[in-house]
């Protein structure tokens, strides 16, 4: 993987402002991307609360010294927006888990829960359900739409910074026989003091996580560990408090209706995959851009491959999942703006080509299961059986006779002709005229697509016996063809 393509950008974007002294730190000071491992920032793909489906994830401090001051945050699958965040602080050896349900109330919008006692801000109690939430969600979506919006997307976990052992904050929120103490005003001191607040360091991270997707009606498990950036070098306190108002100086994303004013930015969206994490990235909107380009660049495939089944003797389905978090960063949609007219994309040009106007385009047809949602299609697929036999034409994505696949939404679920594992509703393809087993593979123009994600399967024995579930769930991972670095 191209480990240093951050330590690069940053390089030629030091030279041109003029820095000196840079060098000897530019291949030490990097971001890599792991799908498992240890990492400073966590991200879980995909999340659901359709078709009887709940989410669980954990993170894991492994740290034996630290405590970890944490952001979650939970992004739709449509166009990103954020739904829900808060804080965690995590002692030494802590674990924090938590679940995405579909809401009982009226409007079933998804629901977080926990049983955990970690101290968290705002303060969340045990086993009772934090709603999500509409506000960054469109004007012209309706009740249904917007709980429905609530329901798919991937989240963020973020190492804002380290809890120092001793310190007031530390003996506030580490657990003591069992039993966080989660002192008030410990934790509401951050809410003035920020970065400032005594206890709080740079982050050392030792993050890890892991999720998992359970239907229990159906008896079908998919699981994972999360996909992790990691930090080595120098990092930089990006603590920043849950609050409304103007972020601290020195925080930044690259975020273009952010950049461009078309969303006030608040204390609680900091920070983002793109905020300046590392010492030798500089504290400016250039920094965040040029982090959020990298980042990107490490997750840029020019291929997708895997897997598919569709054999009706074991009640086979499948769904391809396509997860691009960092899409956000190079093109967001303004909701001030109707979809279909100008100006409702707003393109960061500085973070590389991976989506531009020539690539994508706006899902306009108003009642359209992907109304308003920014699309790109692939340049060419092909799927095959299992006996080596290829079909270039006849697999047609619907609706319509488009040949390419589009991939409409920041999350998108593509399901094979047998029907929906996943009963995705907010971002979703369904393709038909495949093989009944096989394998496919999409393809993309340089500079290729950031994407994640795998291949959820679902399998039924038909000879279990009476009482004996026979339901089986797969999950693999892509593969990838990975796009050239920029030269």
């Amino acid at each position: 993987m191209k480990k240093n393509v951050l330590a690069l950008s940053i390089a030629a974007m030091i030279g041109g402002l003029g820095f000196a002294g840079a060098a000897s730190a530019q291949t030490v000071d990097t971001l890599t991307v792991n799908e498992s491992g240890l990492g400073h920032m966590l991200l879980v793909p995909y999340y659901t609360a359709q078709n009887n489906n709940m989410t669980v994830f954990h993170m894991v401090n492994t740290d034996s010294v630290n405590g970890k001051a944490m952001k979650v945050r939970f992004r739709g699958a449509a166009n990103s927006d954020d739904v829900l965040d808060f804080q965690v602080f995590l002692s030494p050896g802590d674990v924090w888990t938590g679940a995405v349900v579909k809401g009982g109330d009226a409007d079933g919008r998804a629901q977080l829960v926990t049983a955990d006692g970690s101290c968290t801000l705002p303060a969340i109690a045990k086993n009772e359900p934090v709603n999500f939430i509409y506000d960054r969600l469109p004007s012209w979506m309706d009740g249904a739409a917007k709980a429905n919006s609530t329901r798919e997307g991937y989240i963020e976990i973020f190492n804002m910074a380290d809890v120092k052992s001793g310190s007031d904050l530390f003996k506030a929120t580490k657990h003591v026989n069992g039993v966080a103490p989660c002192t008030d005003a410990a934790l509401s001191a951050t809410l003035m003091m920020e970065e400032a607040t005594p206890g709080l360091a740079a982050p050392t991270g030792g993050l890890m996580g892991s999720w998992y997707i359970m239907n229990v009606p159906s008896t079908l498990t998919f699981g994972g560990s999360t996909t992790n950036v990691l930090a080595t070098g120098a990092t930089r306190n990006v603590f920043s408090a849950q609050a409304n108002g103007a972020p601290r100086s020195g925080l930044f994303s690259a975020d273009p209706l952010f950049k461009n004013g078309l969303l006030e930015t608040q204390k609680f969206d900091m920070p983002d995959f793109s905020t300046p994490f590392l010492g030798v990235t500089p504290t400016t909107q250039t920094g965040a851009d040029t982090q959020a380009n990298a980042l990107t660049q490490l997750l840029a495939r020019t291929a997708v491959m895997n897997q598919y089944a569709q054999d009706a003797n074991i009640s086979a389905k499948t769904d391809w999942v396509f997860s691009m978090p960092t899409r956000r960063y190079n093109v967001a949609a303004n909701y001030n703006v109707t979809p279909g007219n100008a100006g409702y994309r707003v393109y960061n040009s500085a973070v590389g080509s991976f989506f531009t106007a020539g690539n994508t385009s706006v899902n306009a047809t108003a009642g359209d299961a992907n109304y308003g949602q920014i699309c790109l299609s692939s340049t060419t697929q092909i799927f095959l059986d299992r006996e080596e036999t290829a079909k270039t034409t006849g697999a047609v994505f619907s609706p319509g006779n488009v040949t390419k696949l589009p991939l409409c939404g920041e999350v998108s679920v593509m399901s094979f002709a047998s029907g929906s594992v996943l009963g995705a509703a907010v971002a979703k393809t369904a393709a038909s005229g495949t093989y009944t087993n096989g394998w496919g593979r999409i393809n993309f123009a340089e500079p290729g697509i950031p994407v994640l994600g795998g291949a959820y399967i679902s399998l039924r024995n038909p000879s279990a016996s009476a009482g004996v579930s026979g339901n089986y769930g797969l999950l693999w991972p892509h593969s990838y063809i990975s796009a050239l670095p920029p030269k």
